[in-house]
């Protein structure tokens, strides 16, 4: 039996920082407010005009919006790609709750700030004011299951509700899992109620490597795209993971590998170096050295290939 369903807005959040007035103060000068662009979905919430650099040893994500109003603590919400290009841990939290939040640096038009403790990947969830929620016969901390209705559809499971009278309803993802389920403004989604139809959808698991899968992708894009790129204070390119990747192998396994690959010589020219491709090499090379050319891609899920097979990786 199918699963009765019932409309709910579906709303892609970009990655943006909270501030409070003191760090307002600091990134755009003494006595600086907010300037307000435009309003947000949610009332009382706006995008200002300022921006700011969000830096790491690793990388930095530029052009970075601001919301308004100023709240009680400094808050960053990234998504999966994002915290890679920062090489970042950052924990999968709904808004306002920092534990195990990440740190930052983030740097204004008049100052900078290390913004300790303040990083997070926004958790889905639904807001809904007292009335929708009667509608919709749900509670304040219940976890539903949404439909998205897309050229890739997919079920979010667990996701939470979240009940307060200055709420507007509407569910709010990342543009990670935006992509990996095709939205689109206008995209319809909807709460599902019943029992699960049998075959439909997507699993949580199957939900998470999807979205894994794109964040690999878009990481190995923005990556390319940053080749040979100096980035504020970082001096480099922003890279998918910690260190640079690419390998061939420098030993009697080296033509092996580079007649797979593409390579000139025992040095691996390939632009990306996907997971697959990574258990490609490793099953045919018996050396302990892979040697790369400079500036090929390796994905975080091929290093970990590399690594789990104690492959070493070398750049020339």
């Amino acid at each position: 039996m199918s699963a009765e369903k019932k409309k709910i807005l579906i709303e892609a959040s970009g990655c943006h920082v909270h501030l409070t007035q003191a760090a307002i103060e600091t990134l755009f000068g003494p006595g600086a407010v907010l300037k307000k662009r435009r309003d947000l979905s949610q009332p009382g919430e706006y995008l200002s005009e300022q921006r700011v650099k969000l830096v790491t040893k690793d990388g930095c994500v530029e052009n970075v919006a601001v919301l308004g109003p100023p709240r009680g603590a400094v808050q960053v919400e990234l998504s999966k790609t994002d915290c890679r290009k920062l090489g970042l841990t950052a924990p999968v939290n709904l808004s306002g709750n920092l534990d195990g939040a990440s740190d930052v640096m983030i740097i204004g038009s008049h100052g900078e700030l290390k913004a300790s403790g303040s990083v997070i990947v926004a958790r889905n969830h639904i807001h809904m004011r007292p009335q929708d929620a009667e509608a919709y016969g749900v509670c304040d901390g219940d976890r539903v299951r949404v439909e998205v209705e897309s050229d890739r559809k997919v079920i979010f499971e667990d996701v939470p509700i979240r009940v307060n009278e200055k709420f507007a309803p509407a569910m709010h993802i990342d543009f990670d899992e935006a992509n990996a389920c095709g939205y689109r403004v206008g995209t319809e989604a909807f709460i599902l109620y019943g029992t699960p139809c049998e075959g439909k959808g997507v699993s949580a698991m199957d939900m998470e490597q999807l979205i894994n899968e794109v964040v690999r992708n878009v990481c190995a894009i923005l990556n390319e795209e940053q080749q040979g790129k100096g980035c504020g204070k970082t001096g480099g390119s922003v890279s998918a993971g910690s260190g640079s990747g690419a390998a061939a192998c420098s030993d009697g396994g080296a033509k092996a590998c580079a007649s797979e690959t593409g390579t000139s010589g025992n040095i691996i020219r390939e632009k990306l170096v996907t997971e697959k491709l990574a258990k490609e090499l490793v099953n045919g090379c018996g050396c302990g050295t892979l040697r790369f050319a400079k500036g090929v891609i390796i994905t975080p899920a091929a290093k970990d290939i590399f690594k789990a097979e104690h492959k070493q990786i070398e750049i020339v």
